[in-house]
Parts: C-alpha cells; sequence; structure tokens
C-alpha cells in the first residue's frame, strides 16, 4: 500500500501538467501513487494527455478521463473523485499549471508522520508564487508563519517543523494552499471533501473545516511548490475564467460556510471578518461595472454585518447612485 496519494486534476492543458507530473515523479519518497483525472478534455489535448502517460510508462500513476461537459466538472468534483480512488492514508494534491520544486517534500512530510505514528492529521508547508517563471515578492499563503511562529515561542521540533493550532494558522494573513497540504485520508472523508458548488477558493473552504476538525497539525516553513500565477490575458485557468464578481461571491459563500458549518469561535471571528470584508469588495466591483442597485444592496449588507462611519458614507453614496439609476431606467425603459 503507497504511503501517500496525489491527486492531479487537469483539463486541456498537456503540456502544463507534464511538469507537473514530472516534478511528483522526481519526489525522493517511493512510497507513492499518482491518481490523474483528466476533467473532460478537448479530442486534440486527449491525444497529448494519452500520449504522454503511455510514455511515462509508471505502475504508479493511475490514470482516469471524465466525460466531456462545457466547463468541465469543476476542481472540487474532480479531487472528490480521485480521492474516491486513492487507497493511500494521506492525500496530498497538485494542480496541473503548478508543480512541487523540493525532491524531498513527501519523504521530510513521511519522516514527521512517522515518527507520531500516523496520528498526524495536517501537514502544511509553504509555496511561491511565479509569473512567467519569474518568482513574485511575498510573503504569500503561510509565508508569514515563522516570523508569527517566533514571536509567540513556538520553536520548530527536532525535525524542523511547528506543532500549531488553530489560533496560529488563522494569525497568518493566508491559508495553506492545496499544492502544500497533507491530509489524513480519514479526516478528508469526515468532513466530506470539497464542496462541489464552488468554484474559486474551494481549496479555502477545505482548509476552514479541516483546521476545525484537526487534532493534530504540523507546519514544515519550508518552500516546496511552485504556484503560477494564471495571466490576466489568458482565459486558460479558473481564476482568468471567472469575472471578478463570480470570484467574489464563490468566496462570499465560502466565508457562510465557515461561519454556518465550523465548531471553533475563532474560526467564526475569522469568517466574519472575512465576510464583511468580500461583502464590500463585491459592491464596489457591482459599482465598477455600473450596476449600483446591486452595489448598494451589498454596501449595506457589509453595513449591517460591521457597522463604521467611513462605510456608512459610502453606503449612503452607493443608495444615492442607485437611486438615480433606477430612476433613469423607468424613465427610458429601452435601455433596461
Amino acid at each position: 500500500m503507497p504511503f501517500f496519494s496525489i491527486i492531479i486534476a487537469t483539463r486541456n492543458r498537456p503540456f502544463l501538467f507534464a511538469r507537473a507530473l514530472k516534478s511528483v515523479l522526481v519526489q525522493s519518497c517511493p512510497d507513492i501513487e499518482i491518481i490523474v483525472i483528466n476533467d473532460g478534455s478537448a479530442t486534440e489535448h486527449q491525444l497529448e494527455y494519452d500520449s504522454f502517460i503511455d510514455s511515462v510508462k509508471s505502475h504508479r500513476i493511475h490514470y482516469f478521463t471524465l466525460p466531456s461537459t462545457p466547463q468541465g466538472h469543476g476542481q472540487s468534483f474532480v479531487i472528490n473523485f480521485g480521492a474516491s480512488k486513492a487507497c493511500a492514508p494521506y492525500l496530498c494534491f497538485l494542480d496541473d499549471d503548478d508543480l512541487w520544486i523540493d525532491p524531498h517534500h513527501l519523504a521530510r512530510a513521511q519522516t514527521v508522520i512517522t515518527a507520531l505514528n500516523g496520528s498526524l492529521d495536517l501537514y502544511m508547508a509553504n509555496q511561491a508564487a511565479f509569473l512567467d517563471d519569474e518568482r513574485q515578492p511575498g510573503p504569500n499563503w503561510l509565508g508569514d508563519l515563522p516570523g508569527i511562529l517566533a514571536k509567540c515561542g513556538n520553536r520548530p521540533d527536532n525535525l524542523g517543523t511547528h506543532t500549531v493550532t488553530i489560533e496560529d494558522v488563522l494569525r497568518s494573513r493566508g491559508f495553506c494552499h492545496l499544492n502544500t497540504l497533507i491530509v489524513r485520508r480519514a479526516l478528508y472523508d469526515e468532513i466530506g471533501g470539497m464542496e462541489g458548488s464552488i468554484r474559486w477558493e474551494c481549496d479555502h473552504d477545505l482548509y476552514l473545516r479541516l483546521i476545525d476538525r484537526a487534532v493534530v497539525m504540523k507546519y514544515a516553513p519550508v518552500t516546496v511548490a511552485q504556484h503560477n500565477i494564471p495571466d490576466p490575458r489568458k482565459a486558460a485557468s479558473m481564476t482568468t475564467m471567472l469575472s471578478e464578481i463570480e470570484r467574489r461571491l464563490f468566496q462570499l459563500t465560502v466565508f457562510m460556510r465557515a461561519r454556518r458549518l465550523t465548531r471553533h469561535r475563532n474560526i467564526h471571528a475569522y469568517a466574519d471578518v472575512h465576510y464583511v470584508y468580500t461583502l464590500k469588495r463585491i459592491a464596489e466591483a457591482y459599482a465598477r461595472a455600473g450596476r449600483h442597485v446591486e452595489a448598494a444592496q451589498y454596501a449595506y449588507a457589509a453595513l449591517c454585518a460591521r457597522p463604521s462611519v467611513k462605510w456608512a458614507g459610502y453606503t449612503a453614496w452607493s443608495k444615492i447612485r442607485a437611486l438615480i439609476q433606477s430612476v433613469s431606467l423607468s424613465r427610458h425603459p429601452q435601455h433596461n
């Protein structure tokens, strides 16, 4: 039985996927299986996938192809499908347009998990952001956590990892990305895996529900992955395919679910702050799009959730613009 199951979801990106898969195959830990799920790629790409998988000739790769749909089944559905095929007690994930840059990432994690006799629920590390293969300034994701832990007197153990709590990780400005998260399979199943209705920041939703239920968590202050930031000029990624408003609405769902489905008050407080922040960003996005009625609605919702003088002024101005727009549309219905 493998120790790790690495799940890679991919769609219409055979060249990038090949780089991602190669970064897994060079891992120094041999106790792995790689579960690749092709989310119904177009025929011309499908041939490239098949050719590359055949050329690798690795018994560790289990390759599945889902039926083609116009927008794909979505990351959450595909990853849950991959998890259902996994045999290992620990699950790892890698986006098809990213790659692992530390060949000892899994070996290091295996040592930590073995030292704890398999009682570890979550293992977290960090990644760096790249645009056109050029590293971008940070800190990103959990990159600020080492400094936070140092100030709290949380020192690394003899394997170089920190035992962390919910309070520790929520002090970070970010969260652990899927590329650098390892989760005990039983815990993943316990929380029901990823939420299929969320198409953006579904990993954030998973992260909050995982830390809510996890008992033992470790953080390794090392950069193990390269996350390639989507180029806004292209429409090949989940991020660039969705408008800002759509992304923010999915983000709002993440924090609404965290407020409703998690048990720890620290997560509730975290979700409350981000919920209000997201409402404000949605209001501003609608305003930029010239949709002032919707902007006023979200501005008012943010004001009710967390009143402030500054935001009260913005909400009042939003309502005025919404009224003007409504009157204009009523007088000129042909422009509605």
